[in-house]
């Protein structure tokens, strides 16, 4: 099935990471000025979306007659350019989805970033954002995790507690427990095996996976 991988104007630490999660078939898609990421790492677009108030007029002379769809918007508007663009995805149901620069200075944007991952989750959509070692994303019910002895795992309920929660392949484990909305028993975590899991009755958790 065919990804999308999604550019925002966020920082990225390290471009070469970046590469390693690319395929040749993905649709990419930069928000606003996250096409810079696309042009430091030579990519070319399939899409752009934003109002392209981040965007310098000399860059958008880069997207030019490249036969990349372009989705501009006004300045003032009741929806984030991020938040346009995962309305994008999921008209066009795309089920899998990479998310790369959601980190930066706003914290207002990170954490309307982050909520997101609910809301798209709750419609099917697997959204991994990826910033270095780090690999977040929201689960309804179960996740498998490939990684490494000696990962770090984070926990995180959000919306509400996270009930009935059983993990294996973790330090502490968890065995039809519940971790509550607000506390931070689930964070710090560490992989004992190269394959983890996570399934839970009850609500949503966001899982933060870190890479040694």
């Amino acid at each position: 099935m065919k990804r999308a991988v999604i550019f925002l104007n966020g920082d990225l630490s390290d471009l070469s990471q970046v590469k390693n999660y690319l395929k040749p078939d993905d649709f990419i898609i930069c928000t606003d000025g996250g096409a810079r990421h696309a042009i430091e790492l030579n990519l070319k677009p399939n899409a752009l979306i934003g109002d392209f108030d981040s965007l310098s007029p000399d860059l958008q002379k880069k997207f030019q007659d490249k036969n990349i769809e372009w989705l501009k918007y006004n300045i003032e508007k009741d929806e984030s350019d991020s938040e346009l663009t995962f309305n994008y995805v999921i008209e066009r149901d795309y089920k899998t989805v990479l998310l790369f620069g959601a980190f930066g200075t706003r914290l207002d944007h990170l954490l309307s970033n982050i909520f997101a991952l609910v809301h798209l989750a709750e419609k099917g959509i697997n959204l991994t954002i990826i910033e270095g070692k780090k690999e977040i994303k929201v689960i309804k019910n179960y996740l498998e995790i490939e990684g490494e002895i000696g990962d770090l795992v984070s926990l995180i309920p959000v919306q509400t507690d996270t009930k009935k929660i059983t993990t294996t392949g973790l330090q502490y484990k968890l065995t039809n427990e519940d971790l509550l909305f607000g506390y931070s028993r689930g964070i710090s975590n560490v992989m004992t095996e190269k394959t983890a899991t996570i399934s839970f009755k009850f609500g949503a958790l966001l899982v933060i996976h870190e890479r040694q």
